[in-house]
């Protein structure tokens, strides 16, 4: 059996639009009646499968502008299939992410996100300056 036409066959964004209408409704039931910044605080903890992410800055500019929605968290990588289904490996490392939610444009600092997803939903998180890219 050749395994990589069952992949491709498997990214494909339509597939995976479904999770992201699921994690619409999670967000919206987590973010309440709660205000931005509250709910930052909240987004730390979050899952973010299903999520549309677009990386906004990277130190690698062949990444900046990729979005879709985001399938597979590791400790250093997203996971992200995009609406020309391609799947696209992007490093946490040197890169920021945006995710929209209720009309707030959200950033995530990847290089303060590198920590497995099960293990930030208990992590206590402390202001950290940025460095910009």
């Amino acid at each position: 059996m050749n395994t990589s036409l069952y992949l491709d066959d498997l990214c494909r964004y339509e597939l995976f639009v479904p999770l992201h209408e699921l994690w619409t409704q999670y967000i919206n039931e987590l973010y309440g009646t709660s205000n931005s910044f509250g709910f930052a605080q909240k987004l730390l903890k979050a899952d973010l499968h299903g999520a549309i992410m677009t990386v906004s800055k990277s130190k690698c500019a062949s990444y900046i502008g990729v979005s879709g929605i985001m399938i597979q968290e590791t400790e250093n990588m997203f996971k992200i299939i995009t609406s020309s289904d391609e799947l696209k490996n992007i490093p946490k490392g040197h890169s920021v992410f945006t995710v929209n939610i209720r009309d707030t444009v959200f950033s995530i600092y990847g290089d303060q996100f590198r920590c497995r997803a099960a293990l930030r939903a208990t992590k206590k998180f402390k202001n950290k300056p940025s460095i910009d890219l």
